[in-house]
């Protein structure tokens, strides 16, 4: 979730070819060695990822970008897939150790969906994960894809979040009764990931985008997250 500084381009992600086609670190990337080597590999996995998609990035990409053989790099990951779910776990796990980990939030929706907002937020400050979030996509239409069942569990999780939310809530006194928990949950994820969408066109080099679809995403996640609160909080 899928959210103001100034947004980085997709462009400044794409690391510079070599003349045998692979994409060495790019300007401002720590120098190879300072990293853990396993650390590094994902550090340039997610560059490449973000900036080529899944399709368009190779394992010898990202070996040459993170400056160790592709045997190394098979080392500590397996196979493209392995990484590439490695990436998506991590971009999960950063974002709700920081942003949706308070326990608090599962009796108090007011303040989780408030953390929606706020992560909505971080997103856009880091647009190499909201572009591998994005990427998954296609994933929805075969079971197959590498990041199917990581997008599935991701979609179900952050609506039963919501959800489980709400319905503390409702026994708390803090939501009203006939609140549609479900439904609410599902737009919020919803509109996350759409506004994500519209971002990235927006704001990807050359676009060819009509200036209304120009999104700092916050506002409207904000406006959302306002109104669920006028219409369905007590107190």
């Amino acid at each position: 979730m899928s959210s103001t500084p100034a947004h980085p381009h997709a462009a400044s992600l794409a690391t510079t070819s070599t003349a045998s086609g692979g994409r060495w670190r790019g300007p401002g990337r720590p120098p190879a060695g300072s990293e853990d080597k396993r650390e590094r590999i994902l550090n340039e996995a997610v560059a490449l990822f973000g900036a080529h998609g899944y399709a368009g990035t190779s394992l010898a990409d990202i070996a040459a970008a993170a400056e160790i053989s592709k045997a190394g790099l098979l080392h500590h990951f397996s196979s493209k897939e392995a990484l590439f779910a490695q990436v998506l776990e991590r971009r999960d796990r950063e974002d709700r150790a920081s942003l949706l980990g308070d326990e608090q939030f599962k009796d108090d929706p007011w303040r989780l969906l408030d953390a929606f907002a706020t992560l909505v937020e971080h997103n856009t400050r880091h647009r190499e994960l909201v572009a591998i979030y994005t990427a998954t996509t296609p994933a929805v239409l075969a079971a197959d894809h590498p990041a199917h069942a990581w997008l599935a569990q991701h979609l179900a999780e952050s609506i039963a979040q919501i959800e489980t939310s709400l319905e503390r809530g409702k026994a708390a006194g803090t939501v009203r009764p006939e609140a549609p928990s479900r439904l609410i949950a599902r737009s919020v994820v919803a509109l996350s990931d759409g506004l994500q969408i519209q971002w990235l066109c927006a704001t990807t080099p050359g676009t060819a985008a009509e200036v209304n679809v120009g999104t700092g995403m916050v506002e409207e996640m904000r406006l959302y997250v306002d109104d669920l609160k006028r219409r369905w909080r007590i107190g």
